[in-house]
């Protein structure tokens, strides 16, 4: 676990440092459209965290799993974010 939050600081960290260039239209639409599907995803979890009646251990493992999925997918879309800028330099 801890290499986890590890591994997720130093992505967060080192994703702050930006690299400045122009992207396309396609791509700027790609990561408007990857924003909207995340907080959708995200809403819908937290729906079904909040309904959850099962046992709470079960309740807790279902928002365990939905928020480390909902990270990977961030970091995934920002690194594509990171990779098309400078790509185009």
């Amino acid at each position: 676990m801890k290499n986890i939050l590890f591994v997720l600081l130093f992505l967060i960290v080192s994703l702050s440092f930006h690299v400045y260039a122009d992207e396309t239209v396609s791509e700027s639409m790609q990561d408007i459209k990857n924003d909207a599907q995340r907080e959708a995803k995200q809403k819908m979890n937290r729906l079904e965290e909040e309904t959850c009646m099962k046992s709470e251990t079960e309740c807790l493992r279902l928002k365990a799993e939905n928020r480390l999925e909902e990270t990977s997918e961030a970091i995934s879309d920002k690194y594509d974010e990171i990779k098309n800028v400078i790509d185009n330099d």
